[in-house]
Formats: structure tokens, C-alpha cells, sequence
């Protein structure tokens, strides 16, 4: 039997303060006891106390001033608050989410935006997520990776934009967002990034050894090509590895979902499967022939030929490196330190496939303001926001973007490969509410496999583990 999620100490502060001014302990204009007398009433630490105060005045029961305490407001003068809780990637996100709440609250006459940031290195964020459900304290708006929104909504946690936003304003996003995004005929996540895999390059390096390039997807270099570049710098450079793996950070299972979103790839490319049409079994699927032969070819890259690595590397980029599995925002991040980077599309085997999706927002089941939560959504995906955010990740989700780019020529030839493979050849990672176990289990098997494992008896591992899983869910049937 599953735990019961544990209920964060300063939401129980939270909530027994609230009940005290519900029951008119507290009057309106009175101060309710200093941040000291709480923590001795209650035992309780300094930041326990400021969570339950902040996460109270947020919602408009009280006023904080600085000096003084803090005051119950009257009920005529709360404006509704809405909880907006964002898992930044980069600290520059960090900055956009920042602002553009800023500027919301400084203008908005209905209600208010109280932002919170949540991390994954302290706890995943699904038990953070678990945890804020289960006290019924889950913010109106969250942001959740784009593979996770079917086991969210699966256990009806989400509420369907489309039953809130209008077909105009859905239109107005490219398609693989709305695919990545919706659940069983209804759309629960708008993405406010988009992503794709790439191999970045040292065009320095490269000219320096004649090295020609791919320019464009119709040119991406073989499974065989990419290995015989891979034999070519090993043997005339001194880089340890030709191919840095995401960035120098390596491969390990801590990582999560990079593990996934970067060798499901490849599996595709070889025409290999992960799960029957249905969602129903792995068997068969994820141990395929074909899926096999991909992890074989994947694996030989680090433990036989030592092309590539696992451990931690990280600081070989970009100052010292020949090529990089990475996303798009790596190259980004990069170029505005270095401008000798270039953008090689994926080397392809049966076929060309590449993966997208990214965080979005979601809209909680447990808010009473969906119609605010519609009104802010329009807010964050309106052009002007949407145009700040592309400037981080280089990877716009709205069409108007995209044209007003192609108007003023502003697509690079390094950035057209990006936006072709997301065009072209990607594809969203399996729908279905078992996806994080799924991941989960991947992860493992594809670190063992770079590690030297025997690839069909681990992806023979994984299918037992993945339909086991299946079964005990009743297959997530309704």
C-alpha cells in the first residue's frame, strides 16, 4: 500500500492560523501573534513561520509590514490571489517568470499572481507535487514536463484548458505543443518552451582537420558516418572524447528524464518500438530486435569505442570540446560566450527522428478561479511575452513568432536545423499515464547499457518491470 504523502509543516501552520481567523480569534485590522510567539507556541522553526505567513498573505488574509506584524484584512479588500508555482531550468527563466509577473501585477485590476519557484534538486518535484494535492493546497497554475501531463491528468488532478481557452487562442500554437500537450481528446499543458536534440560542433576544430559538415537535414551524416568522425578526432585530437554528452554532464541516472529524451531518439531512427498501440504491454516492443540493435549501437559508444562518456565532465564545455549531444539551449547559452559553435543535426539510421517537448502550464483541478487562470495563460502566451522567453531558449511556441522570424530573416542556418527537425522528423514521447515509471526504469537500463550490459537481457529487465507496473494499474483504464 502507498504512504500517505506528507503534508509540509508550514502548510499545517498555515491552515491552523486560518482556521484561528475564520473563527474570529483574529479580528479585521488586529495583529495575530509575532513571528516569535508563533515559533514558541507552535515549536517551530523561523522559515516554517514566514512559508505559513507568506502562503497566508498571498491569499489576502493578512498584511505584512515590515516593523509592525502581521494584520487580518476584511473580506471586501482581498483581491483573489492566484498561485503560480514554476520549476525554472535556467537562472535566466528564473528572471523571465520574475518579471513577467511583475509587470502582470502591476497592471491587473481582477486579482494577482503570487510566484513560487520549485526545484528538483531537493525533491522531485511529483512528490512536491503529491504533497501540496493531497493537503488540497495545490497551486492554480504549476508548470510540469511535457511527458508527465497524462499521469496528472490521468489522476485527475488537471482541469482541460480547452474548456477554458477558445479555439482562436489554441490555433495560435505550433502543433507539436498541442500534441505534447493533450490527453485523451482534451489539451492540459501549453508549453512554454520547445526542444529538440542536436549535435553541437567546434567549427574551429572542425575547418582546422577539413572536416565537412552537414548544412541541412537532408545531409545528416549516417550512424556509420558519425562513428567514422568520431574514429577521425579521436585519433588526430587530444580530446579525450569526441562526443561530450549533454554538455560534459555525462550520463547517469540522477539526471532523469535526459536519459530518456536523449536515447528514445535513436530507437525511433532504428524503427524500433517502445509500447504496443495501446499502452497495454512493453514486451515485444521495447525488446525488439530493432530497439535492441539501437541500444547495442548506443551503448558501443561509450564502453567499447569510448566515443563518448558518463561521468561529469562539464567543464570541458565550451572551451575544450570536438562535439555535444545537447539541446537546443546549451547552444544558446554557449553562443553568447563563444561564436566558433555550430549546430550538426542528428545522424540518422533507418530514418531521421528526433524528439520534443518541454515544460508548460497546467491548470489544477483544485482551483477556484479558472476563468483568472485562462485570463493569466492568455497573458504569459501573448507575442510580446512569448518573444522574451525565445530569446532564452531560441525555440518559439506560437506560429506568429516563427513568421514574423522567416519576415525579417531572422533564422540562422544553424537555427533552420532545429526548426526542422522539430517540423520534420520529431516525435512526442509515448502518452501515457505509466510514462514516468517508464522513464524511470529506461534511465537504468540505458546507464547499465553505456556501462557494458548485455542490452537484450536488460531491456528483457525492463519490459517484465514496465508490464508488471501496467498490470498492477489495471493498464490505467478509466
Amino acid at each position: 500500500m502507498k504512504s500517505k504523502p506528507r503534508i509540509p509543516k508550514y502548510i499545517i501552520i498555515k491552515n491552523q492560523i486560518l482556521e484561528e481567523i475564520k473563527q474570529g480569534v483574529y479580528a479585521v485590522g488586529e495583529a495575530i501573534p509575532s513571528d516569535n510567539e508563533l515559533m514558541r507556541n507552535l515549536s517551530v522553526s523561523k522559515s516554517t513561520i514566514t512559508q505559513a505567513l507568506k502562503s497566508l498573505e498571498s491569499e489576502g488574509y493578512i498584511s505584512r509590514q515590515q516593523g509592525r506584524g502581521s494584520f487580518v484584512l476584511p473580506q471586501s479588500q482581498r483581491k483573489a490571489v492566484l498561485n503560480l508555482s514554476i520549476c525554472p531550468m535556467e537562472h535566466e527563466e528564473e528572471q523571465f517568470w520574475t518579471s513577467l509577473v511583475n509587470e502582470f501585477n502591476q497592471t491587473s485590476r481582477d486579482f494577482q499572481i503570487c510566484l513560487t519557484f520549485l526545484s528538483n534538486q531537493n525533491a522531485p518535484l511529483r512528490d512536491i507535487l503529491f504533497q501540496s494535492f493531497a493537503s488540497g493546497n495545490a497551486p492554480d497554475l504549476f508548470s510540469l514536463d511535457g511527458p508527465d501531463v497524462p499521469y496528472w491528468a490521468y489522476m485527475n488532478s488537471l482541469l482541460p484548458l480547452d474548456d477554458y481557452l477558445p479555439e482562436s487562442f489554441l490555433g495560435t500554437f505550433i502543433e507539436p505543443i498541442l500534441q505534447q500537450g493533450t490527453f485523451r481528446g482534451h489539451i492540459y499543458h501549453l508549453g512554454y518552451t520547445e526542444s529538440t536534440l542536436c549535435i553541437l560542433y567546434n567549427k574551429e576544430l572542425f575547418s582546422s582537420l577539413g572536416i565537412s559538415v552537414p548544412k541541412t537535414l537532408e545531409e545528416s551524416w549516417s550512424w556509420d558516418e558519425f562513428t567514422d568522425v568520431c574514429s577521425f578526432l579521436k585519433k588526430h585530437t587530444s580530446i579525450p572524447y569526441p562526443l561530450l554528452m549533454d554538455s560534459g554532464r555525462g550520463l547517469s541516472p540522477r539526471l532523469g528524464e535526459w536519459l530518456t529524451y536523449s536515447g528514445l531518439p535513436f530507437i525511433y531512427q532504428n524503427n524500433g518500438s517502445l509500447f504496443s498501440p495501446d499502452f497495454s504491454k512493453t514486451e515485444g516492443y521495447i525488446n525488439s530486435p530493432e530497439t535492441v540493435a539501437a541500444m547495442e549501437w548506443l551503448g558501443s559508444l561509450y564502453h567499447k569505442y569510448h566515443y563518448t562518456h558518463t561521468e561529469n565532465i562539464s567543464s570541458s564545455f565550451p572551451g575544450s570540446f570536438a562535439m555535444s549531444l545537447s539541446l537546443p539551449s546549451a547552444y544558446f547559452q554557449a553562443a553568447k560566450q563563444c561564436d566558433a559553435i555550430g549546430i550538426l543535426p542528428l545522424p540518422h539510421a533507418c530514418r531521421t527522428a528526433t524528439p520534443h517537448g518541454s515544460w508548460g502550464l497546467c491548470m489544477s483541478r483544485q482551483t477556484k478561479y479558472p476563468e483568472l487562470c485562462a485570463e493569466f495563460l492568455k497573458y504569459v502566451f501573448n507575442f510580446q511575452n512569448q518573444l522574451k522567453i525565445s530569446r532564452y531558449t531560441g525555440m518559439p511556441v506560437i506560429k506568429d513568432i516563427y513568421d514574423a522570424m522567416k519576415s525579417f530573416h531572422a533564422v540562422s542556418s544553424q537555427t533552420n536545423i532545429l526548426f526542422s527537425q522539430l517540423r520534420t522528423c520529431s516525435f512526442t514521447r509515448p502518452q501515457t499515464p505509466a510514462y514516468p515509471f517508464f522513464s524511470k526504469q529506461f534511465s537504468y537500463t540505458y546507464y547499465n547499457i553505456a556501462q557494458g550490459a548485455d542490452p537484450k537481457k536488460e531491456l528483457d529487465l525492463m519490459a517484465r518491470l514496465t508490464d508488471d507496473h501496467l498490470y498492477r494499474h489495471n493498464y490505467y483504464k478509466l
